[in-house]
């Protein structure tokens, strides 16, 4: 989930790789699992800009509402 953050924060998976020191096959890795396992596309690029899909927007959701959760604990 901090992956799936961090490209939606930069819109961008090299410096969401550089801010979570990994590598960007790592992200796109991250990403991609998380596609599969939950059977939706999170990003697609429009105009040559990574931007969120419908269900990338409602996951998002989600990761900030179980994150919010998380602090509160």
């Amino acid at each position: 989930m901090d992956t799936f953050l961090a490209v939606c924060r930069h819109r961008n998976y090299t410096r969401a790789a550089e801010e979570l020191n990994i590598t960007q096959p790592a992200v796109t890795q991250h990403i991609q699992y998380l596609q599969s396992y939950y059977g939706v596309k999170l990003f697609s690029y429009q105009n040559k800009r990574l931007a969120l899909t419908e269900e990338g927007e409602l996951f998002l959701q989600y990761a900030n509402q179980i994150l919010d959760l998380v602090n509160k604990s």
